[in-house]
């Protein structure tokens, strides 16, 4: 049975692969994963849909859009998502909402959260910048991380691990002058 999906927001995205995938709980020493219901219902999913996924489900989606960022040039993230799309089976569609005409996408129920995340990854590397994508550079991090800073040099995943890094760097600097 098709359903409807619309990308997901990326922070949604982000919460989701970093919270779920397996790299990012390794790296960052977090064996919890958070509550299913804090992110599937604002994935663009039908509620549905939302409700039958599993924690097994969540963590090979997070996987799967992990291995995305962790891509190491913009080309081959593109042609990572292209495969991705291509072997689903999702194609647009329009409804009707209210006095509006919007565009929706058609998948199978089985695809749907891979689906809104890769249509939000889509559009975020066509109509966006696409080397905004990027895994944190602290060692002891492993998240994803969607840039939306001015300047667009953002390399860690939040104020956070930079901090940890700064302060790490200065420690060190400041043992090799002694």
């Amino acid at each position: 049975m098709d359903v409807r999906v619309r990308p997901m927001p990326m922070d949604t995205l982000v919460e989701l692969v970093n919270g779920w995938g397996a790299e990012p709980r390794r790296a960052g020493a977090r064996s919890h994963v958070p509550s299913r219901a804090d992110h599937v219902h604002r994935a663009g999913l039908p509620p549905e849909v939302a409700d039958r996924l599993t924690d097994a489900d969540l963590a090979d989606f997070a996987d799967v859009v992990f291995g995305i960022f962790a891509r190491p040039s913009t080309a081959e993230r593109v042609e990572r998502i292209s495969a991705l799309l291509t072997g689903l089976a999702i194609r647009p569609d329009l409804v009707i909402d209210g006095d509006r005409v919007r565009p929706v996408w058609l998948t199978a129920e089985d695809d749907a959260l891979l689906a809104a995340a890769l249509l939000a990854l889509r559009a975020q590397v066509a109509e966006q910048d696409p080397g905004r994508l990027g895994i944190c550079v602290d060692g002891g991090c492993a998240d994803v991380y969607v840039d939306i800073s001015p300047a667009g040099r953002r390399r860690f995943c939040s104020v956070q691990c930079q901090n940890r890094a700064r302060a790490a760097d200065y420690r060190r600097r400041h043992r090799a002058a002694r």
